[in-house]
């Protein structure tokens, strides 16, 4: 993935400079030629115009002035430089004097000169066996020519020049691209070595190790992202994967103790059922008994599991009053027949936040825990009181309380106030996971002189 990332980058880094450069490249390419060509041009006019008097009154002095000029120019230069008069005859040769007097009528820039016009082009010479640049202007004195002035220039020393230029920016795209290769090479090794790192911690999370994270410092934002999300994840799994082996040992835990007695009951009866019937019945009941615990203790096992993922079910609008009054309905009748009086304190309306059927159950295991300690002759009420963020369940009941040691350690799973009680110590460990998946939380206060405020509270609505 490194060296794809680098050649893609280069790739792009090439394509940029090829649209960029190769444009510009012609560009000054003609803009230099153009810039030589109309030096050249300018200097032959100069040329003629210094030719013009001699041309239309010869002399010796005026022939040899013109020579010295076009030598001196053509040393300079580079440039060869020819007079020639209206029959195309050289009387000037920068290059070679004793040419002088040579007919140049058969060179087409020449008899375009001497009609009247500027030549400016590029030919290849078969005499001087290269690429020539030529400029031939006309030697004029008003309407008449009375000659012309040529200069020819190797193509190659032209395409020198403009190349000169041009190094330039060839040197500025080679740099440009030994820099590309650099940064590509840098941001590639950078993203693969999170990449890399990020794989080596899912394979150490696939060999068992649920604690390790990847690293979210650093790096481009996408793979922060996709660290944190891995790490999300992660953090998703192990606190699944803790929830199930808790749940496993709990279960495997709390089960074996009833499971072991009911088997012995049944062993007994099974044992006495032909020799003493009324002790198998005996056992047989007791073993119900257990049957009915073990149900118990299964239900509350599996309410207790369902709560811990509760946290991935929509909480729901709903009527904490209304929901009191009816549990409050249904506890009542078995409370009447304990000697216990309930009182049912809630305004006529209560709307809360909570999770389907979390405020039923935390009313019914309050209710139900109440009556288990309550003496006869004494008082449940039921209460709601509500403020502007939550929303407060109470059952209040008149019962010994709970010692101010063992409330903290209430709603840990199993705990039980005394042993020889036949609860399975879920209850309040239920209580606390619904309220608290529901937003809220669960409490236990102890009220003078006695009695206890099991609370619940839920965001209100």
């Amino acid at each position: 993935m490194k060296w794809r990332l680098v050649a893609a980058l280069l790739s792009l880094t090439i394509v940029v400079l090829a649209v960029q450069d190769i444009p510009l490249i012609q560009y000054l390419r003609t803009v230099e030629t153009d810039r030589i060509t109309t030096a050249l041009e300018r200097d032959s006019f100069v040329i003629a115009g210094r030719a013009e008097e001699t041309l239309e009154t010869p002399s010796f002095e005026g022939f040899e002035y013109i020579q010295n000029a076009i030598t001196k120019y053509g040393a300079e230069s580079g440039a060869r430089v020819v007079v020639l008069d209206m029959n195309g005859v050289s009387v000037a040769d920068s290059e070679s004097p004793e040419a002088i007097g040579t007919s140049f009528i058969s060179r087409p820039e020449i008899v375009e000169a001497l009609s009247g016009s500027v030549a400016i082009g590029r030919r290849f010479s078969t005499t001087a066996n290269q690429e020539l640049l030529y400029v031939a202007v006309p030697i004029i004195n008003g309407s008449q020519t009375l000659g012309a002035v040529r200069i020819t220039f190797p193509a190659s020393v032209v395409d020198g020049s403009v190349n000169e230029r041009l190094e330039g920016i060839s040197s500025v795209a080679g740099i440009t691209l030994l820099v590309s290769v650099l940064v590509a090479l840098l941001l590639a090794l950078g993203i693969t070595r999170r990449l890399s790192n990020l794989k080596n911690v899912t394979e150490e999370f696939t060999k068992g190790n649920y604690k390790v994270r990847a690293e979210i410092n650093g790096g481009a934002p996408e793979i922060r992202s996709l660290a944190r999300s891995f790490n999300a994840m992660a953090d998703q799994l192990d606190k699944l994967i803790t929830q199930q082996k808790a749940f496993a040992g709990d279960a495997s835990h709390q089960l074996r103790t009833p499971l072991t007695a009911l088997q012995l009951r049944l062993e007994r009866a099974t044992e006495m059922l032909a020799t003493d019937p009324a002790g198998a019945a005996e056992r047989i009941e007791a073993a119900m008994v257990e049957t009915d615990r073990l149900q118990r203790l299964v239900e509350g096992l599996l309410v207790l599991s369902r709560s811990e993922n509760a946290d991935k079910i929509t909480r729901d609008k709903c009527d904490a009053a209304q929901i009191a009054r009816e549990r409050f309905e249904n506890w009542e009748a078995l409370a009447s027949e304990q000697g216990v009086e309930m009182i049912l304190d809630v305004p006529e309306s209560a709307m809360i936040f909570a999770i389907p059927g979390a405020l039923e159950q935390v009313v019914d295991n309050y209710i139900d825990n109440a009556l288990g300690i309550v003496p006869t002759n004494s008082k449940i009420t039921v209460k709601i009181s509500a403020d502007s963020e939550f929303t407060k369940v109470s059952i209040i009941d008149e019962g010994p309380g709970i010692p101010e040691a063992d409330i903290a350690k209430a709603f840990n799973r199993f705990w039980r106030a005394r042993s020889d009680t036949h609860g399975s110590g879920l209850g309040l460990a239920i209580v606390d996971r619904l309220a608290t998946a529901s937003g809220g939380r669960a409490e236990l206060v102890n009220l003078s002189p006695n009695g206890l405020s099991a609370d619940a509270y839920f965001p209100t609505a």
